[in-house]
């Protein structure tokens, strides 16, 4: 089976903020300590908005996905959230769950790793069905230099939706000085970037990009 992935966005009112943390950090540290279909498990609060955090994470294929969704520290958390609602009015859990693309052989060898200080990017993209196959150029290439030339770029994942046909969701993680953002400068200046930019600029969307950035909890 393919490898399978998932972004989730959500807000939470800041009265249930740290109960909230205390359950999903509760669900990351068993799932990445006991369960071997898991590769990562990512938590990121919004860089200017208190309280939307995102959620990244990555499993072998997407049946270890539905072993995960039955254990027992995703029940608690899955309870906590039902019995508290600690969500917004307008801040309700947003799911994508998506199969990367252009990884390589060794995608599914280890878990990743949980770095402290990183800075990170959610992207939602909707290309015109018509520039499929350039918009895939374009981005193949641009993980492509991102994963090969750049020393501060920590992960370029993106993929196409398990649900919708041609929506793509994208997470990114850079490091270095400012908390990171040293690194997502030095890609927003790269060539295959640069190259990438002057795509997007000739109207190949259906809808708006959404681009978040955020910063990993610890």
């Amino acid at each position: 089976m393919p490898p399978f992935a998932l972004n989730v966005k959500m807000s939470i009112r800041p009265e249930k903020r740290e109960a909230w943390l205390n359950q999903i950090k509760d669900d990351q540290l068993y799932t990445r300590r006991d369960e071997q279909g898991n590769l990562q498990f990512a938590i990121t609060e919004d860089e200017t908005t208190p309280n939307t955090f995102y959620l990244h994470e990555q499993y072998l294929d997407e049946s270890a996905y539905d072993e995960h969704i039955k254990t027992p520290h995703f029940v608690r958390y899955d309870n906590f959230c039902k019995a508290e609602n600690p969500f917004t009015p307008d801040g309700e859990m947003e799911l994508s769950l998506f199969s990367p693309l252009g990884e390589g052989s060794d995608w599914s060898n280890s878990k990743r790793d949980i770095p402290k200080t990183v800075f990170c990017v959610t992207v939602n993209l909707y290309p015109k069905i018509e520039l499929r196959e350039a918009f895939l150029e374009v981005i193949q290439n641009n993980k492509e230099g991102t994963e090969g030339t750049e020393p501060l770029a920590l992960q370029y994942t993106y993929g196409e939706s398990t649900t919708i046909p041609n929506v793509f969701h994208f997470h990114e993680q850079y490091t270095g000085a400012e908390d990171g953002k040293e690194g997502f400068n030095a890609h927003a200046t790269a060539p295959h970037f640069v190259e990438w930019e002057a795509f997007a600029g000739t109207d190949p969307f259906a809808k708006p990009p959404e681009v978040y950035f955020s910063k990993v909890i610890e």
